[in-house]
């Protein structure tokens, strides 16, 4: 009877395990990098998803449209967090931006058209003072109050928050997605930008789910 009721278990073991490889088509380690140790979101009312980017890279521009497809009719349970890195002097002018334009309230109307100056119309912005001249004469704002902004103390710690957060994540290159400090979806496995949009949106659903957001 024991003997019995040890087969029954297993068996029971054997179809769960068919059962989420059949619902999961991702491999982890393949598809998806797990975190260790996970990032804390400190936000336990929503899946946070960390998108790692700068300006100044050709392959964050053309992830945009797939970007853009992830974060329309977003669920309130979820929360997009970008994260322009700085690690070289290049890349840090264009933090500055992004965060100096954030702090202006001009972030919604200037994030893509920075992209396309660069990418598209292929402006040379090499300077901070280059940078403000180009908000200011785009979207009206100050161009002295830009540059003092993008030179404050504030600036500059948030950019320093996000390199740090960076480094905790262990991130290897741009484009990047990391869903609730926890996943990180893998391009070249995935074969396509939409590939790591439909993995993140699978990943989010399951962490909503196991967050108790959703059922």
């Amino acid at each position: 009877m024991k003997q019995i009721f040890i087969f029954v278990l297993l068996m029971m073991a054997s179809l769960a395990f068919a059962n989420d490889s059949v619902t999961s088509p991702y491999i982890e380690d393949l598809h998806y990098k797990k975190i260790s140790p996970f990032f804390d979101t400190e936000n336990d009312k929503q899946v946070v998803v960390y998108e790692f980017f700068s300006y100044r890279c050709p392959h964050c521009a053309s992830f945009q449209p797939y970007m853009h497809n992830l974060t329309k009719n977003l669920p309130e349970y979820v929360k997009i967090i970008q994260v322009p890195l700085g690690f070289n002097p290049s890349w840090k002018v264009f933090a500055q931006a992004y965060y100096t334009a954030q702090s202006m309230g001009i972030l919604k109307q200037s994030h893509q058209a920075m992209f396309d100056a660069l990418h598209k119309q292929h402006k040379k912005l090499r300077s901070i003072n280059e940078v403000a001249n180009w908000y200011a004469s785009k979207f009206g704002v100050d161009e002295a109050k830009f540059l003092s902004t993008a030179n404050s103390f504030m600036v500059d710690g948030m950019i320093k928050k996000g390199n740090n957060i960076a480094i905790k994540m262990q991130i290897p290159s741009t484009p990047k997605l990391v869903i609730n400090g926890k996943y990180m979806p893998d391009v070249t496995a995935l074969g396509s930008n939409d590939g790591v949009i439909q993995l993140s949106k699978y990943l989010i659903e399951q962490e909503a789910k196991s967050m108790g957001l959703i059922k």
